[in-house]
């Protein structure tokens, strides 16, 4: 399983290769497709054209060559949210391809950030709440980077990432 990172634009590879040869596709037209599996749109793909999400299979993007049958394509970030299983596979436009995919989970975009936060520990309480603590981002002292809710039955403790 491959990653990708929520919040930006990524970059998708998949190498190409002709059914008939086993020799890399180079040249014509690769056409990716994403399907969402398990998030908001489950079941859907991603169209690039209009960036929304459809019922039935749909391209996500015409790919480019990089190199030696490698074919790459860039998502734009309002296509990933945090925790979502994709699949990604392409099609070569006559069907001259051997099938290939391969699915992607997305990941927080700002891991670092966030784990330099917690280290840091600066909490503040929530302006107006007496149990949400806000974790502040170090290197702007302002941004909160997440919320803490502290309860007195379980969950004890409720951590829930901002940015």
């Amino acid at each position: 399983m491959n990653t990708v990172l929520t919040g930006q634009a990524n970059i998708v590879e998949l190498p190409i290769v002709a059914r008939a040869s086993g020799n890399p596709i180079t040249s014509g037209t690769i056409n990716f497709y994403l399907l969402d599996k398990d998030g908001p749109n489950a079941g859907k793909w991603y169209r690039g054209s209009d960036t929304s999400w459809q019922a039935s299979e749909s391209i996500a993007g015409a790919a480019t060559h990089r190199v030696d049958g490698h074919w790459y394509l860039s998502l734009p970030s309002a296509v990933w949210t945090r925790n979502v299983r994709y699949r990604l596979y392409a099609k070569e436009s006559g069907n001259l391809h051997i099938p290939v995919g391969e699915d992607i989970l997305a990941k927080i975009e700002n891991l670092d950030r966030i784990l330099k936060a917690w280290a840091v520990g600066d909490w503040q309480l929530k302006s107006g709440e007496t149990a949400v603590y806000e974790l502040i981002d170090p290197d702007d002292g302002t941004t909160v980077i997440a919320e803490m809710t502290i309860s007195e039955t379980t969950p004890y403790k409720t951590i829930t990432i901002m940015i």
